[in-house]
């Protein structure tokens, strides 16, 4: 047996000898993939077989296949980044990573419909920000990371829990947002930035015409993580972060030194309005001076049915802060990844848990997303993603101008004179009166804090899903087709709990409500496309695809409202004391649209592109087909002529794109077109319509239909209660027809210093219309508006970055620098037919943001002219400025000494103006640190001091003069105006003398504070956005762990922010970054401090 073994042991060695020959030299299908630095695919990559000269290209997903023998040698080419050389051996499967060149510039980005393109190619601005600084200075909100990271990009951040940031890209707000190459309805909260592998901003419509309608403003692209397949086998990530929000940037100016009340005067009878000339109910902070006076308040004894008076102290100072506490955000996530030879799986946990710092307020968010990837041939390829988030609070604020605002109750129309801290005030409910009457200081129109947070509740409970599948077959390395099809739901429910003793506008009654606002919508995308990629003889590449899309769409939403409570703190609509309110809505839709894209490279001289997409609309009267064109040209300069030493790279681009706006919104209110209303009355029908009539509109992501160009009814309640419906009153132009978008864009990309340092400049031109009009015709016709095309519009604009690395790995050091500025202004290019002027002041090549409002009557010299009583005199409809800043910058510097890291950022806006609403209300209202201070404060304690005194009529002098001349009647000379400038016309016939009448403070600063113009402000400011330290435990540390990477981080944000004046520092203008007439009540704004962990296994 071992004789025959040692047989076998020699036939087997003689036979492998004479075919091992033919082993060596068969040829071998080679397959891997090509990526770049950062582990992205890198299409068009020259894949050669050195011996044989061979040539294959990569495909966009940087997939290669040639026929090699084993020793031979396979080269690695691309322009930009150094040729690498591999030779083959007993692998069949090659990856390769290429590493940038110092001469030349090369990257590949995510484009429309998820295309990965290289930027020497694209002919349109466009920028990416890499997803790590999402997470290593968090935000509650991930989108709001992009602030100053992108020139042209303005995310303005809301101060409240659960607020929508305002994103705009080059002035226009954004409404397309696609995740991985599929447009999503996205309110920004739900998609975690642990899981967001990077943003892409495409910032004009020629960049994502491909979209459709939904790419009138650019798009944000967002990458989402997928594993890393260079990490063979399983890896676990995780990171956390605790940030604690302290310190105000932005706070409202309050005095502490005068009560509530009229005219200095204040007794509290029944909170009604019961005292002498109403002082104790909807009152103002112009009461009483605090000097222990005895004064019958809300808590004085009754004795003998006689409320005694009580010492009147500030006993209440700085009751907002006291009231407010330190705000914490937990985040969380853990992300565990498989990576095989043929596939890759990523499974990500989040959970984020935030206290606002407004008490018992809070909000939760939990995440979960799945990536999977399958290869069961080197040809073909499946993908998927699935993501679900949940929002849930039980109670979130709302402190839009209101009684249900606590910036209302606590800092505009109430003082010192009661106690934030006061037990009675902490225990909500009066004695024997629980869940029926509060405690509070006025009971007419304010309302206890406590109340407001523990007890007038609202809910928020929102689930979204969003997920893919896609097949992708590689029928060589030029040709291959995709067939991918997404959903993206979401299901809302939002509440309302009105306690017994609540009282918002209209519902006096007191006697509670509860509400409920859901919506629902779903829709899905399906695409199939065939992409090719094809070079003839080394000169001309084409590369492309072309496609089909079907979309679904519905949409379903409810609100509900009792009409009050038949017993306290029972929220059910059998609760309803009388009829309930209710009205819904439903949209629905079905889009079918095909579209191509073309990119041909002509050598090394130019790449011209193109993209066409084409689908027909149901929206109007008969279906309408769109269609959206774009094309686009780029030419690197630097590789066909010489250029000075210096510069190492200089790209030309122009684009242009035609985009037709189709009749859909990209969010939606929670009744539209209903003329319901929770305070009774009727209200015009809207997409965006709030039947509470107080506090904020919540807006949900939508894209879908707005029928404003379908005739709709009515209704009402003009009777007995009993509904009637009533037909159309509008009519339509014949052809009407929604305004279309043209871009013209120009820009160029040049690098210095062997790319240590560069410029990206980039000039747009939108021109927007003829837009949907409304236009007032005879009644006698049967209608009242007649809808038709008018007004065209033209934005335009300049953004540029510079982006460099000063000082580069210096014994350990770096440093990189990126500063953007950008800047923007839209005008009216054409009016409408037959009109000189639009919208009583808009004249042809005027600014769309010119802003309108009242101004003080002047001399010449600029003085104030008052009235005979001592009053500032005012004329409206004056120019007051430009709504929106003259430009935006950012500066972001990074730092690194080894493993130690550094980063900071400064951004603002010069120019603009806004007016101050807060301002305005608290000077008004007598809250105003300025009420009390200076001149006005001296004359204000005079005003108390001679309350009652007979001719007394106040000792306040108001600046400017008065017109001292008298006519014939012995009054003096009326100033006549023009009607439509203000213009003083008898100006001549006017003589002045310096206004010496005294007046009482309130009546002045009432009539003062008034007129826009003393509340307007400038919108010039800069912050110190982010500062983060970072520190890479080193490899050497971690050597004897099954740790594989360690990173902790501290950082804060809104550190500091930089305002002239001071009488408007009661408002952070970062969240007023569009155009805006004025300010609205806000939270106060703080600063952000936070440490952050980041562990890999």
């Amino acid at each position: 047996m071992k004789q025959i073994y040692q047989q076998l042991k020699v036939v087997v060695a003689v036979v492998l000898f004479c075919l091992s020959p033919a082993l060596l030299f068969a040829q071998s299908k080679i397959t891997g993939t090509v990526t770049d630095e950062n582990h992205l695919p890198l299409p068009g990559v020259t894949v050669s077989v050195v011996e044989t000269g061979k040539k294959v290209a990569t495909d966009v997903e940087g997939h290669y296949l040639v026929n090699a023998t084993f020793g031979q040698t396979l080269a690695f080419a691309f322009i930009g980044l150094e040729t690498q050389k591999l030779t083959v051996g007993d692998k069949a499967i090659i990856n390769v990573t290429l590493s940038g060149s110092s001469k030349t510039l090369n990257e590949v980005v995510v484009t429309a419909l998820g295309v990965k393109k290289e930027t020497r190619r694209l002919g349109y601005a466009i920028q990416a920000v890499n997803g790590e600084q999402l997470t290593t200075a968090r935000d509650p909100n991930p989108i709001t990371g992009l602030i100053g990271k992108v020139a042209g990009v303005s995310v303005g951040p809301s101060a409240e829990l659960l607020g929508n940031p305002n994103v705009l890209i080059r002035g226009n707000q954004v409404s397309l947002y696609v995740v991985d190459g599929f447009p999503i309805n996205t309110d920004t909260y739900n998609i975690s930035p642990d899981d967001i592998e990077s943003y892409t901003v495409l910032k004009g419509p020629a960049a994502a015409a491909l979209y459709g309608n939904r790419a009138q403003t650019g798009a944000i692209l967002i990458t989402t993580k997928k594993g890393d397949k260079n990490k063979k086998g399983l890896t676990v990530d995780i990171n956390s972060s605790t940030v604690a929000n302290s310190g105000f940037l932005a706070f409202p100016r309050t005095q502490n030194l005068y009560g509530g009340g009229e005219n200095t005067y204040y007794q509290f009878v029944d909170g009604k309005g019961g005292a002498p000339g109403g002082v104790d109910g909807d009152y103002d902070v112009w009461g009483p001076y605090f000097n222990g006076q005895l004064i019958p308040q809300y808590d004085s004894p009754i004795i003998n049915g006689v409320r005694q008076g009580t010492p009147y102290v500030a006993r209440g100072k700085d009751n907002l802060k006291n009231f407010l506490q330190t705000g914490y955000q937990f985040n969380n996530n853990v992300a565990i990844g498989t990576v095989g030879e043929n596939y890759v799986t990523r499974l990500s946990v989040s959970q984020q848990h935030q206290t606002s710092y407004i008490p018992s307020q809070y909000l939760d968010i939990a995440n979960v997303n799945l990536y999977a990837s399958f290869s069961p041939t080197a040809k073909l390829k499946f993908e998927g993603n699935f993501d679900f988030n949940r929002q849930s609070t039980d109670n979130f604020p709302d402190v839009q101008y209101g009684p249900n605002s606590i910036i209302y109750n606590i800092a505009v129309w109430t003082g010192a004179d009661w106690d934030i801290n006061a037990p009675d005030i902490k225990a909500i409910w009066a004695p024997g009166k629980v869940g029926v009457q509060s405690v509070f200081a006025e009971y007419q129109r304010y309302h206890n804090p406590y109340l407001l947070t523990q007890k007038w509740t609202r809910g928020h409970y929102k689930n979204d899903t969003y997920g893919y599948l896609t097949g992708n077959y590689k029928f060589n390395n030029n040709l291959n087709v995709t067939l991918r099809s997404s959903i993206n739901t979401y299901n809302i429910l939002r509440t309302e709990k009105l306690p017994y003793s609540a009282h918002p506008y209209g519902r006096e009654g007191n006697q509670g409500d509860y509400r409920e606002d859901r919506r629902d919508l779903y829709d899905s995308n399906t695409d199939a496309f065939l992409s090719y990629n094809y070079t003839l003889k080394n000169f001309l590449n084409l590369s492309g695809l072309v496609g089909t899309t079907l979309r679904s769409f519905n949409y379903n939403s409810s609100w509900t409202s009792t009409d009050y409570l038949n017993v306290p703190e029972v929220y059910a609509f059998s609760n309803s004391k009388n009829a309930i309110q209710a009205t819904s809505f439903s949209s629905a839709g079905r889009e079918f649209s095909y579209y191509a894209s073309l990119d041909a490279t002509f050598g090394k001289y130019a790449t011209l592109s193109g993209t066409f997409r084409r689908y027909r609309s149901s929206v109007f009267q008969s279906a309408t087909s769109y269609s959206y064109p774009s094309v686009s040209v780029a030419t690197v300069v630097s590789d066909y002529v010489k250029l000075p030493e210096v510069i190492s790279f200089l790209k030309l681009r122009a684009s242009y794109a035609s985009i037709i706006r189709d009749a859909s919104s990209s969010t939606i209110g929670p009744a539209p077109f209903s003329s319901i209303t929770a305070f009774g009355g009727g209200i015009a029908p809207s997409l965006f319509n709030n039947p509470l009539g107080y506090g904020s509109t919540y807006t949900s992501p939508y894209n879908g239909p707005t029928y404003e160009l379908t005739p709709s009814y009515l209704t009402s309640k003009p009777y007995s209660g009993q509904t009637a419906a009533y037909a159309a009153t509008s009519l339509f132009q014949d052809g009407i027809k929604t305004s279309t978008r043209i871009n013209w864009e120009q820009g160029f990309d040049i690098k210095f210093l062997q790319n240590r340092l560069g410029f990206s400049a980039t000039a747009f031109q939108y021109v927007d219309g003829p837009q949907i009009l409304p236009n007032v015709i005879s009644t006698a016709t049967g209608y009242s508006i007649l809808y038709l095309n008018a007004l065209k519009t033209k934005r335009t604009g300049l953004e540029g970055s510079l982006e460099g690395t000063p000082i580069r790995n210096m014994s350990g050091f770096t440093w990189n620098v990126l500063v953007n500025v950008a800047s923007n202004k839209q005008t009216y290019l054409e009016l409408p037919p037959g009109q000189s002027v639009y919208a009583t002041n808009f004249h042809q090549g005027d600014r769309t943001d010119k802003l309108y409002g009242s101004k003080f009557v002047r001399t010449t010299d600029g003085q104030i002219i008052n009235d005979a009583a001592g009053k500032p005199l005012s004329v409206g409809n004056q120019f007051l400025g430009n709504e929106n800043a003259k430009y935006s910058w950012s500066v972001y510097n990074k730092v690194r000494y080894k493993n130690l890291s550094m980063g900071f950022q400064f951004d603002g806006s010069v120019g603009g103006v806004i007016i101050d609403y807060m301002h305005n209300k608290t000077m008004r209202g007598g809250a105003n640190i300025e009420t009390a201070t200076g001149a006005l404060g001296d004359a204000r304690y005079k005003d108390w001091q001679n309350f009652g005194v007979a001719g007394y009529n106040g000792s306040y002098i108001g600046e400017g003069v008065y017109v001292s001349n008298k006519g014939a009647d012995g009054k003096p000379v009326p100033i006549n105006y023009d009607s439509n400038t203000g213009a003083i016309l008898n100006y001549s016939a006017l003589q002045f003398s310096p206004n010496k009448q005294t007046a009482f403070v309130q009546d002045y600063v009432s009539k003062y504070y008034n007129v826009d113009e003393s509340n307007l402000m400038s919108k010039t400011f800069s912050k110190l956005r982010e500062v983060t330290f970072t520190y890479d435990f080193p490899k050497s540390f971690l050597q004897k762990t099954f740790i594989q990477k360690v990173s902790a981080s501290l950082y804060g944000r809104n550190l500091l922010y930089f305002y002239k004046d001071k009488r408007f520092k009661d408002v952070d203008l970062d969240q007023y970054n569009g155009s805006q007439a004025q300010t609205v009540l806000q939270s106060p704004t703080v600063r952000s401090y936070g440490f952050n962990l980041n562990l890999s296994f």
